[in-house]
């Protein structure tokens, strides 16, 4: 295997239109199947930027949960709280009764 920094790398254009070519004459194009993974490419592109809006609307979704949950969270322990006292005093008096 050559090592990396001993590869030259073309970078005139004429020289890339050249290697493209070449490259083309060893695989048999199609251009037509150039065309259709152009298309794939395109759509791929487009379901992946569907998927991170979608993405993006479920973490606001996550973070509005997770307020309300924080928020019922504070509630329960304030009723908690409010509640001890004249529950102890009910099961007083139902123990005396």
């Amino acid at each position: 295997m050559p090592n990396p920094s001993e590869i030259s790398i073309p970078n005139d254009v004429d020289a890339l239109r050249a290697e493209v070519e070449r490259l083309r004459a060893l695989v048999g194009p199609d251009e037509a199947a150039y065309q259709q993974l152009r298309v794939d490419l395109w759509a791929a592109r487009d379901a992946a930027f569907g998927a991170e809006m979608a993405a993006g609307e479920l973490r606001g979704q996550v973070k509005i949960l997770e307020g309300q949950l924080d928020r019922a969270q504070r509630n329960a322990k304030w009723l908690k709280t409010r509640l001890k006292a004249p529950l102890r005093r009910i099961k007083g008096i139902l123990r005396g009764a």
